[in-house]
């Protein structure tokens, strides 16, 4: 097996593990949800933690799922205007949604770092919800998440290259 295969291989691990996390935030936020739905009406008590932790567990979920979604070909797509277009209409609306994948990812990628530094800098905390936890700790998931979805469409764009040749 070659250098690019193994580093292929642990991407898609490291992909399937960030699934498998997602999975995890998922039941927690079931679980955590109807708890504090249940402790509201039979004990007419709340728990704080349950509201922003989950609104951030969103956060978390969308960005370590992306790109394996992404893998998995399950990104939704509206081919229903391209499919009555002739082909080569739908080469280059490939290559523009490809392109603006592309620079949505680098966007994410940039900016994210750099609002994660300055909350990191700025040491910002969120006082309406968890006034303990950072900002950045949160933000700094949205450039992570960002990248491992911009190596994802570059790696299937490498891979339709080499199966055209």
């Amino acid at each position: 097996m070659d250098e690019r295969s193994k580093l292929g291989l642990a991407f898609d691990r490291l992909l399937n593990f960030f699934m498998a996390v997602g999975c995890l935030i998922i039941v927690f936020q079931v679980v955590s949800v109807s708890l504090d739905v249940a402790g509201r009406f039979f004990f007419n008590t709340s728990f704080l933690w349950v509201t922003p932790v989950n609104e951030w567990g969103l956060v978390y979920l969308t960005f370590l799922g992306a790109a394996w979604l992404q893998r998995e070909k399950g990104h939704v797509g509206d081919d229903s205007v391209a499919s009555l277009l002739p082909a080569s209409f739908n080469r280059v609306f490939k290559f523009l949604g490809v392109v603006l994948a592309l620079l949505s990812c680098a966007v994410l990628v940039v900016y994210g770092v750099y609002v994660s530094w300055q909350l990191y800098e700025k040491n910002t905390y969120d006082f309406f919800k968890m006034e303990s936890v950072p900002l950045y700790v949160v933000y700094v998931l949205i450039p992570f998440g960002g990248l491992l979805w911009l190596i994802q469409i570059i790696r299937e764009i490498v891979g339709e290259y080499k199966s055209k040749r």
